[in-house]
């Protein structure tokens, strides 16, 4: 009778699961299609963005407000490829105002990102610099992270990369843009984390119990996460941004009704996502392990043993979030630490209050994915 309902239960669970497949699939086809509609709308926009080469400071200007130098720039791309233009070496173009750092910060020699402005016969009537080239050099940081990823993880690095991939393909191209978009940042982020947690497990591990454990003990964690912050936000009201940051999304967007609570949301979700998903692959096969080399164990013992990994691996991952949150709101803490005395007025600081809360529910969130975890591997093994 008990096997009955074991193997009952297992075969609803297969189900479920591949109802959940199917959805996502169905999902991501319907956000893909959509995103790329609007990018298809959106492709004659044209930014007027350039890469041009530094090859010499060419004057230097003084006023009350700013100190800074012209440079002539090469320009690399684009119809004007070869044209040689001048303009300030400052960030933006900016060079009367405090809102904006003006300190020159390109030499000669660096490739840098041009803007230029246009009269109505198409001749260049100003140009500014608007950054440094990174990406190539970034770029080569990651083929480095890439190719060691693959030496070191073999198949499984391989395996690695492809989720990574996913992962910031579908938060760029699809989360983000349906945020914008208006939809609801909770139902979205809730249901692109399902569908991240289902790809990159069943990617790295393929599918089985072990997964499958996984799977649960990590959509727990996060959602139990995400319950508090959505509690708790609605008694203290803290959105995690400082006016400078929300006065730029609201430019930026052009949307002065974005949902920064959702927002805020959505940071706590992802942020606590790949701790909490760590956490639950490691219970899941640590349960399966112990099961291979002892088959004859109790699940009261399994269950005991599962926990007893939980505990090792709860402290260090507890840290690892902290850290991760202090160290990512670390310019403000530097920001306000020098003006405030008490540590009551620090705490009730929006942007302080905001990183505490993200802190505590990712930590709670990853300490109720073990034992989740360790029961949905125990049931599923034995």
């Amino acid at each position: 009778m008990l096997n009955m309902i074991k193997n009952f239960a297992n075969l609803m669970m297969t189900v479920i699961f591949y109802i959940i497949i199917v959805t996502t699939i169905l999902f991501i086809a319907f956000v893909i299609l959509k995103v790329s509609s609007d990018n298809r709308n959106n492709s004659n926009i044209n930014t007027g963005e350039i890469y041009g080469k530094i090859i010499k400071i060419s004057s230097k200007v003084e006023n009350n407000n700013s100190q800074y130098c012209n440079v002539d720039i090469e320009l690399l791309s684009g119809k004007y490829k070869g044209k040689i233009i001048t303009a300030p070496n400052l960030v933006a173009g900016f060079t009367s105002t405090s809102q904006y750092n003006n300190q020159e910060y390109a030499k000669v020699g660096d490739e840098v990102i041009v803007y230029l402005n246009l009269d109505s016969n198409g001749n260049i009537k100003s140009a500014y610099i608007y950054e440094i080239v990174r990406d190539k050099y970034l770029f080569k940081l990651t083929l480095v992270f890439i190719i060691l990823l693959i030496l070191l993880g073999g198949i499984k690095g391989l395996k690695s990369i492809i989720t990574l991939f996913i992962t910031g393909y579908t938060i760029i191209k699809i989360l983000i843009p349906l945020i914008l978009d208006g939809y609801n940042s909770i139902i979205v982020t809730s249901m692109i984390c399902i569908i991240l947690v289902i790809i990159n497990l069943l990617i790295i591990n393929g599918y089985n119990k072990k997964t499958l454990s996984a799977i649960i003990g990590t959509s727990s964690g996060v959602f139990i996460a995400g319950a508090i912050v959505i509690f708790l936000n609605s008694i203290i009201r803290v959105n995690g941004f400082t006016d400078e940051e929300i006065q730029s999304m609201i430019n930026i967007t052009q949307n002065s009704n974005i949902n920064l609570t959702g927002i805020y949301y959505a940071s706590v979700i992802m942020g606590a996502l790949g701790a909490v998903m760590d956490v639950s692959m490691s219970i899941a096969s640590a349960i399966f392990e112990i099961k291979e080399v002892r088959h004859k164990i109790t699940a009261l013992e399994l269950i005991k043993s599962g926990l007893n990994v939980g505990k090792d691996i709860m402290g260090t991952m507890a840290n690892t979030l902290i850290l991760a949150y202090v160290g990512g709101s670390m310019y403000i803490i530097i920001m306000i630490m020098p003006y405030i005395n008490s540590i009551s007025t620090v705490i009730n600081q929006d942007i302080i209050a905001a990183e505490i809360l993200k802190t505590l529910a990712g930590s709670i969130g990853l300490m109720i994915a073990i034992p989740i975890t360790v029961l949905a591997s125990t049931f599923l093994i034995l």
